[in-house]
């Protein structure tokens, strides 16, 4: 039963502050019990809210005697729940754990509204970035706060789910009122709120294509993307003083304290030197790079309590890697020698007149703070309204560069997120910000993916299986279900690459038709894949993404072909 089903997600709630409570310290022991009780305490209210539908609680809140008060308006009715004063399970005898919720209300429209279409203007390109109005939030940076956000996100979804389940009167199922419009709300401002590796998950889920994930959850996962919280002044200016000293405002004629972008890990400002360049600095959030690990162990815990992951998706392997790739982009020495090394790539080889990589400031960066060039443009998302020709042009570039960065340089930048490809017109330039994840791959695996590609493209079903059982994304002994999947998804992937003709990305619906066997894959698997695929597929995804967004028509064979030459000439 659908009750059955809620219950069992109000349980994973509660057991993920239960867990925190045995494994963290008394404080933090103590305002987990809390949820772990508020958690517990909505499960045992699952027949109050169903107005009799199964048994009365055992042990039901006093309040609960109380009739369940509604107020009728017009085209709505609102159901409140008051405030419960809950007795804990062996209670000292003068103790008494008074829980208080928040009014929850629950709108029935009539009709429900269909979004009206967006209304989007044609992009500035050649101007900086215009400043932005941010909301400011202080990030959680003790082990305590950061606890409690992942905590307090849980018993948030818990109602937000009995809301919606009272509110469809249980005919949608669990999880269609888990993924609500409320619920991917409040998703969406904890991890706005959290920031770290729980916004960083967020923003690697919202570059996926719409058709991958529920379309609710898409919206709130873009705000995610665009419009993280920004530090409050008081620790801004405490990171810059640690960083750069008490006297860092010397250092520059002026510092914009506005930032002109928010992410994961930090926040951006505009800032002018004493010599007159114009930089950007990137300033990490407070406490980030301590709690990677508690922060993924947290989410973790939070999906598993409540099933929502197949297990074929190896969550322990994505976490692992998770951890090591969140490490790696927290230190921003690590990321500007990344830089560097790309920008003397891209002119080595030629292409400074087609990308821009900006230089690095060494003497104002550290582990924390990265200086850098600052380049206008807007993201390659945002260039959907140019003509035929520019999008073609930008997306073939961003095509032919990843496809160079992998057989080529074997070294190559993995995040895909819009932002960090910004498109200058009046350059007609790509600039490429944000070098945390770039990484290197064994020439051995790259030779060996190769002839994955390849064959894909050519329809060489033999060979890529063989070369999949080689690079262990396969075993040998999967169902010929799961073997039939994976040869239909690879022949899927290497159809840009079969012939000279342009090949138009939208109509083409790539990921829909990938999606098509993203189930068999999640139950059909047998082995994870190999490490290095995680941060590969998902730059090759982002790739294919961004050319699906520019509604891209071009040839794409060439580009494969020229590295085919050298693998075999």
């Amino acid at each position: 039963m659908w009750t059955q089903n809620f219950v069992r997600v109000l349980q994973g709630a509660s057991k993920v502050a239960e867990q925190l409570a045995r494994t963290q310290g008394p404080d933090v022991a103590a305002k987990s019990s809390q949820l772990s009780k508020h958690a517990t305490e909505l499960a045992r209210l699952v027949p109050y809210f169903l107005n009799g539908e199964g048994s009365t609680p055992s042990t039901s809140p006093s309040a609960a005697s109380e009739p369940v008060k509604t107020e009728n308006k017009t085209q709505e009715k609102t159901q409140v729940l008051k405030e419960h004063v809950i007795a804990p399970t062996n209670p000292p005898q003068t103790l008494e754990l008074k829980v208080k919720t928040e009014p929850l209300k629950i709108k029935l429209p009539e009709v429900e509204k269909k979004p009206e279409p967006l209304n989007v203007a044609p992009p500035v390109v050649d101007e900086e970035l215009p400043r932005k109005v941010w909301e400011e939030k202080h990030v959680p940076s003790s082990p305590l706060s950061r606890i409690l956000g992942f905590g307090g996100l849980a018993a948030r979804l818990a109602v937000g789910t009995a809301a919606e389940i009272v509110r469809s009167g249980g005919k949608n199922g669990t999880y269609n009122a888990l993924v609500s419009d409320s619920n991917a709300e409040k998703l969406a401002e904890t991890l706005c709120t959290m920031r770290g590796a729980a916004l960083k998950l967020g923003q690697m889920l919202s570059i996926q294509d719409e058709a991958m994930i529920p379309s609710k959850l898409a919206v709130a996962l873009d705000r995610v993307r665009e419009n993280a919280h920004v530090m409050p002044k008081d620790q801004l200016y405490h990171q810059l003083e640690t960083e750069l000293g008490d006297d860092w405002r010397s250092k520059f004629q002026e510092f914009d304290d506005v930032p002109i972008a928010a992410a994961s890990i930090g926040q951006v400002h505009r800032a002018t030197l004493l010599n007159g360049d114009r930089v950007a600095i990137k300033i990490q959030y407070p406490g980030v790079a301590e709690s990677i690990g508690s922060d993924l162990s947290n989410l973790k815990r939070l999906v598993t309590y409540t099933n929502i992951l197949p297990r074929g998706l190896y969550i322990d392997e994505i976490i692992r890697v998770g951890k090591e790739e969140l490490t790696a982009e927290c230190d921003y020495l690590n990321e500007a020698e990344n830089q560097e090394r790309f920008r003397e790539l891209i002119e080595q080889s030629g292409m400074s007149t087609k990308y821009v990589v900006p230089r690095v400031y060494s003497d104002l960066s550290t582990s924390r703070i990265l200086t850098t060039q600052l380049i206008s443009g807007v993201a390659v998302d945002k260039a959907v309204h140019l003509s035929q020709d520019v999008r073609n042009s930008i997306a073939r570039r961003i095509l032919k560069l990843t496809i160079h960065e992998l057989f080529n340089w074997r070294f190559m930048q993995t995040d895909p997120n819009w932002s960090n490809f910004m498109y200058n017109a009046s350059t007609d330039t790509i600039g490429l910000v944000d070098f945390g994840a770039a990484r290197e791959y064994p020439k051995a695996f790259v030779d060996d993916y190769f002839n994955i590609v390849w064959a894909a493209a050519n329809e060489d079903e033999n060979t890529l299986v063989d070369y999949s059982i080689k690079m262990h994304f396969l075993t040998g002994d999967e169902s010929p279900a799961m073997k039939r999947a994976h040869v239909a998804a690879g022949m899927v992937v290497g159809e840009p690459f079969r012939s000279h003709e342009p090949f138009d990305f939208q109509k083409s619906k790539l990921t829909t038709r990938l999606g098509q066997h993203t189930e068999v894959f999640m139950h059909g698997r047998l082995t994870p894949p190999p490490q290095e695929v995680y941060s590969l597929h998902r730059k090759l995804a982002g790739a294919f993404l961004m050319c699906i967004k520019l509604r891209a028509v071009v040839p794409c064979r060439d580009v494969l072909e020229e590295v085919q030459r050298q693998y075999y000439s």
